[in-house]
Order: C-alpha cells, then sequence, then structure tokens
C-alpha cells in the first residue's frame, strides 16, 4: 500500500491563509472552516498519490534546527513576519484527525527526506509543493503541477542541491554566491558531467570550500542514510568523508509537543517508523558525552547502511 509523506508545513500554512478574513485591520477566523479545508487538502493529496494512507510530516515545534548550528542567519529574514492567527489552530487539526510526525531539530522538509526510504513503509511517496524536496531520491508528487509522482534519480537529486547551494534560498535566507542566479548555475552544472568535477566548480565559484560546504549542508534536505534513528545524530554533507552531528536539543516544552504531536484520535501508537528512541527520552547530555556512548552502538549499524551514501 503507498504511503503519502505530506508536508504539514504547507497546509498549515495554506489552510490558516485561506481560513482567514479581516475587519478593520483586524485578523479573525472561522475555526470550523479551516479544519474542513486541512482536512479537504491532506485527503485530496493523498487522492492525487494514489495512497492508501498518509503520515503528515511537521517541523520540531521550537523551529530550532541543525540548520542554525550551521548557519546562525538561518530563516532570519523571517523573525518579523507575523504568523496568521489561525496557523496555531490548524496544526491542531492536523494533529487531532491524522497520523502526525516530527523529529528534533528538524524540518518537515528532513521528515519526509528521511522517511521517503524508511522499510518500515510500502511505497512512500513525498507530497509537497516545495522545490528543495527535488534534492531528494525519492517518489515525488508536487500536487498543484504533476499528474502523477515522478521517481528522483540520486545523481539528478545531487545535482539539484549542488544548484540550489549556488543559488540561495531567499525564503529560508541563505544567499548563495553573490551575482549567480538559476541560468548561470545550471550553465556552472551543466559543464560537468561527473558529481566531482560539478564541486570542484562550486567551490570555486564560491571562493573557499568552507563557503561550499555550508551553503551545500544548508541546501541538502536529509536522506535516509543522513539521520540515525537511535541516536538522533545527523550526518552533514561532505563529498569526501562522514561527519555526524547531534541534532538540536529541544527545549523541555518541545519535547512534550513532539510527543503528543506523534499521536491522534485514529491512532494511539507511534507509527513503526517513528518509534521513540531511548536518545528522545533521556536527558541531554553534552555532544562530546553523547557521541561516545553511542559511537560503539551504532558504529555496526551506520556500516550496513552507508554503502548507499554520496560518494565522490
Amino acid at each position: 500500500m503507498t504511503v503519502a509523506l505530506i508536508d504539514g508545513d504547507i497546509i498549515a500554512y495554506r489552510a490558516a491563509v485561506l481560513g482567514a478574513d479581516d475587519f478593520d485591520g483586524e485578523e479573525f477566523f472561522d475555526p470550523e472552516s479551516v479544519e474542513q479545508t486541512v482536512t479537504h487538502i491532506v485527503t485530496d493529496w493523498t487522492q492525487k498519490a494514489k495512497a492508501g494512507t498518509q503520515i503528515v510530516c511537521l517541523s520540531d515545534e521550537s523551529h530550532r534546527y541543525f540548520r542554525h548550528d550551521i548557519y546562525p542567519d538561518y530563516k532570519g529574514n523571517r523573525k518579523d513576519r507575523q504568523r496568521p492567527a489561525a496557523l496555531t489552530h490548524a496544526y491542531d487539526c492536523l494533529k487531532k484527525n491524522f497520523k502526525t510526525t516530527d523529529r528534533p531539530g528538524l524540518e518537515a522538509d528532513d521528515v519526509m527526506g528521511i522517511l521517503s526510504g524508511s522499510p518500515n513503509l510500502s511505497d512512500p511517496v513525498i507530497v509537497s509543493i516545495d522545490k528543495d524536496m527535488l534534492t531528494v531520491p525519492a517518489k515525488l508528487l508536487n500536487p498543484d503541477k504533476m499528474r502523477k509522482p515522478m521517481r528522483i534519480r540520486k545523481a539528478w537529486a545531487d545535482r539539484k542541491m549542488l544548484l540550489q547551494a549556488l543559488i540561495g534560498d531567499r525564503t529560508d535566507g541563505y544567499p548563495g554566491v553573490e551575482g549567480i542566479g538559476p541560468v548561470k548555475a545550471d550553465k556552472i552544472i551543466a559543464q560537468h558531467p561527473r558529481l566531482a568535477d560539478c564541486w570542484e566548480a562550486v567551490v570555486e565559484a564560491f571562493g573557499s570550500e568552507d563557503a561550499a560546504l555550508t551553503m551545500t549542508r544548508l541546501a541538502r534536505i536529509l536522506r535516509p542514510d543522513d539521520y540515525n534513528e537511535e541516536t538522533g545524530e545527523i550526518k552533514l554533507w561532505h563529498p569526501t568523508r562522514e561527519i555526524w552531528i547531534p541534532s538540536t536539543t529541544p527545549s523541555t516544552t518541545g519535547t512534550e509537543n513532539m510527543k503528543r504531536s506523534t499521536t491522534s484520535s485514529r491512532s494511539s501508537t507511534r507509527y513503526p517508523a517513528t518509534k521513540p528512541s531511548a536518545s528522545r527520552k533521556s536527558s541531554n547530555t553534552s555532544a562530546a558525552t553523547t557521541k561516545k556512548k553511542t559511537r560503539s552502538k551504532t558504529s555496526k549499524k551506520r556500516n550496513s547502511t552507508r554503502s548507499n551514501s554520496s560518494s565522490y
């Protein structure tokens, strides 16, 4: 049975905007209308994906992501942006009516990318209108533009990732290379059939490997091999070696909300692919202590899964 991995953040925002109105400069909304919109979009996207069920993927409620540790100004352009009045209610509707899941320190995009390769899910398909999902080697449906899902190959996804790093992303607040837009970036990538040569060209365009690595890590949506479900560790992209870091530690409130959001009125148990690990339940320790305690326990598992990792 096909499982739709649905971008819950986009649905919540869309429903919040559609369900709101303005009176004398004050925004208000009809709760019932917002809930109907949420349900309609989730159902519509599931049907378009020809899926028998869905998992709604959400971002960490703390809004503190691992990308902030890489680039402190990540999404900094959104600080003064006013949230729609109905947004919280829209999220509550998703959690009440559908299976939802998130991860500490991750965005909904990353959760979809990770679950797209889960062995616990049959025929998973990412359903999102976000162009960033084109950088994930997976089955993808853009419900606004595609009539049926497309299969994105790894080599193509890797090239799209480097392309996005060069261009940057105004929505997420990272710059890429000044003066390089989609056309120029495409020319740089298209000149090199080999990905290793593409990377060298990207480094040259940035002027330093450090800058190129930073932007590429921001552009890369996490894939199944980039995340350890047991420890919450994240693998930062590098062309030749593996670099693992702890996930961004959520606050106590964030942990409680994350736990609640993985259940719904339809299911009182966590979905198999998102079973909580001991590392999420335990109190937070320093990054160095966490790595020392978990490295020996997880090395075997990592070695068995890294054969599919990017290599140049």
